[in-house]
């Protein structure tokens, strides 16, 4: 094959990229849809100070992504060597480790959810309460949580495998089976804490199905859960995911932390609107990131293509941040109307704050292609360090100006941290990490 030939997209990374990138732009109106009037439903029947509470729960996936220990980005570039002239035959172990390891830790998250239950200690943790109905909704939605956890990975698989148009449908149909859990809890009457379990039921019904389809497409079948072999490394499922383990605490430190520091610093006022707001961010933000997952397993296969692979950063760094930039002018002239529909006018979020949350997605956007490409053990060490401080900068500028502030400050000290500590190093060091890979990386 022509060094050319090697280095452009196969016929089929070129249909994950491009149909997964159409699949979300052409249904995240839908999506969004779904989305927006269940959150509609839910500050009708919650009321704007529960919803703030609802929804810190609710998005606890963003808060704790880190809970595979990085794991589940092993399991995807696992994926991208089960098929291909590049196979690595000890693919499946390394995915047969990952959902029993992953099972154990889900296992654990639901006795903690118990424990907690038991000294009625969630009222502590999350700074505020609705109600004695709390230790029972809460530790409901926590262990639905601890179950996305092992689910997760048959998104990552499909992505692995090229088929990433089929994971973006998979997550695509999350919010309407939320939707769906949402009309069930408001058909039964319960109390407003209750609707902290929409958005996590939809969560687990969508990811339960792309695990199905995931070990289909893959091959893997029931073989996923079978025995692993005692022979097989198990550094394998840990290599280079300790450091993208410290990536996965420090990035939720940095975007989504600032709901608990409103929580803990300022009102439910302000906790509300930095909720309403980040959800439209968020269906904004998923066509970036399903565009940027899709390069993942592209970047995984061409590691010894060193030229061609700074080019391909720079040409998505340059298309990414232009998108964000059209998309943040939007969110600032919009977001504030939009969201004083949807909610009725109980929640107002301000030009300023809408503003923000543009930057926040300009910087991410800037960022994202550096994040799928550097996934080498000796690159994810890089990623985390300047994570660690990325995190340490937002927390502690967003502690400072939570309670003064509130929650412009703390989105804007997001802004200020992936900034400083992420979209500068990468601009400056990407090329240079990247040159040092050693001659026939795979």
């Amino acid at each position: 094959m022509a060094a050319s030939e090697r280095y452009r997209l196969a016929p089929e990374e070129s249909r994950a990229v491009v149909y997964s990138t159409v699949y979300r732009v052409l249904g995240t109106p839908v999506v969004a849809a779904l989305g927006l009037v269940n959150t509609a439903v839910i500050v009708r029947e919650t009321g704007s100070a529960v919803f703030g509470l609802v929804s810190l729960i609710a998005t606890v996936t963003l808060l704790l992504p880190f809970a595979d220990l990085g794991i589940g980005a092993t399991v995807l570039s696992a994926s991208a060597m089960l098929h291909g002239p590049n196979r690595d035959p000890g693919a499946p172990e390394v995915i047969r480790r990952a959902y029993r390891v992953l099972g154990a830790i889900a296992a654990g998250f639901v006795v903690l959810a118990l424990v907690v239950m038991a000294f009625d200690g969630w009222g502590f943790l999350l700074g505020m309460s609705s109600g004695a109905a709390d230790r029972w909704a809460i530790t409901v939605a926590a262990s639905v949580f601890a179950l996305t956890i092992p689910a997760g990975l048959g998104v990552r698989i499909l992505i692995g495998i090229d088929r990433n148009p089929l994971a973006t449908l998979v997550l695509m149909s999350c919010p309407v089976f939320a939707l769906l859990v949402t009309l069930l809890l408001s058909a039964l009457d319960v109390d407003g804490i209750w609707y902290a379990v929409s958005s996590l039921g939809g969560l687990l019904c969508g990811l339960t199905l792309g695990t199905v389809l995931a070990l289909r497409a893959s091959g893997l079948g029931w073989s996923a859960f079978a025995r692993v072999s005692p022979t097989s490394s198990r550094s394998r499922l840990l290599e280079g995911s300790g450091w993208l383990f410290v990536v996965a605490v420090g990035m939720p430190i940095g975007l989504q932390a600032g709901r608990l520091l409103l929580a803990h610093r300022s009102d439910p006022a302000e906790l509300s609107e930095y909720a309403l707001m980040a959800q439209i961010y968020g269906v904004c933000w998923s066509v970036l990131s399903t565009a940027g997952l899709a390069y993942w397993p592209v970047f995984v296969r061409r590691r010894s293509a060193v030229t061609e692979t700074v080019r391909m950063w720079r040409r998505l760094t340059v298309v990414f941040a232009g998108y964000a930039v059209v998309v943040a002018t939007g969110l600032a002239l919009l977001g504030p109307g939009v969201t004083s529909i949807l909610s009725g006018r109980q929640i107002v979020v301000s030009v300023p704050l809408a503003s923000a949350f543009g930057a926040l997605l300009v910087v991410q956007a800037l960022y994202l292609p550096a994040n799928v490409l550097l996934t080498r053990p000796d690159e994810a060490r890089w990623q985390a360090l300047w994570t660690v401080v990325m995190a340490a900068v937002c927390l502690g500028v967003g502690g400072v100006a939570a309670g003064p502030i509130g929650a412009f400050g703390v989105v804007t000290a997001s802004v200020l941290g992936i900034l400083v500590a992420q979209v500068i190093p990468c601009l400056l060091w990407v090329p240079r990490l990247v040159r040092r890979r050693p001659l026939g990386d795979v």
